[in-house]
């Protein structure tokens, strides 16, 4: 039996979304051989994301529960951000650090998607995710500011990466925080649009992934 389809605007975002992970997934799966190890992990998390984008938008549109898949996103996508950024800041105190906040991560979202049940939304580790991305992002921004080597940002791929990644959670970590509220308080309608922004910072993020994918980095 065919799927409808619908064409609401957050409906047409969602579907963007996919369409700018597959992109990505596709030009880190083109450049691997030729990039940088920092970017080679970028790659290797477009590449991650993209069956679960897929797989998600599937479920979503068989009118199945896709909510079990993103304790494994998160978890995925701060493992290749901490490699990405360890590669990239060069600090002692982060290599040794990085390992274990990602392992004690990864037994904090296992530990309470089981207590909470996997097809349950889960903003706490939305919430401690986010926090902790935007922190390497800030030691990041830091240490750019610090050194000033970088002449030309538009021609930084990591500055590209820095820049969505911020946007993006600073974003998101609003919308776990109060969703709990939003979904008790506010219509179905309007706690659509509300995702439908986060679907919008979404395609944002990637977009900043393929202009890092694609262009040379700086000598």
């Amino acid at each position: 039996m065919p799927v409808t389809i619908p064409l609401s605007l957050p409906a047409i975002l969602l579907y963007i979304t996919v369409v700018m992970s597959v992109v990505a997934g596709i030009i880190g799966l083109i450049r691997f051989r030729h990039l940088p190890t920092q970017l080679r992990y970028l790659a290797a998390l477009t590449i991650f994301e993209l069956p679960l984008e897929v797989a998600g938008l599937v479920i979503m549109l068989s009118k199945g529960n896709n909510l079990f898949l993103m304790p494994i996103y998160t978890i995925g996508e701060l493992a290749f951000l901490a490699l990405l950024y360890r590669q990239t800041l060069q600090l002692p105190a982060f290599s040794r650090v990085a390992p274990w906040v990602v392992a004690g991560f990864a037994v904090y979202a296992l530990v309470d998607s089981l207590a909470l049940g996997v097809s349950w939304y889960r903003p706490g580790q939305q919430i401690v995710q986010s926090l902790l991305i935007l922190s390497m992002v800030w030691l990041y921004f830091r240490k750019l500011l610090s050194e000033l080597q970088v002449r030309y940002l538009a021609r930084e791929p990591i500055f590209w990466v820095s820049t969505g990644l911020l946007i993006y959670f600073l974003g998101y970590l609003q919308i776990a925080l109060f969703s709990n509220y939003l979904l008790q308080h506010y219509s179905p309608e309007f706690n659509r649009n509300v995702w439908a922004v986060h679907t919008l910072l979404s395609i944002v993020l990637h977009l900043c992934y393929c202009v890092a994918l694609w262009m040379r980095p700086q000598k």
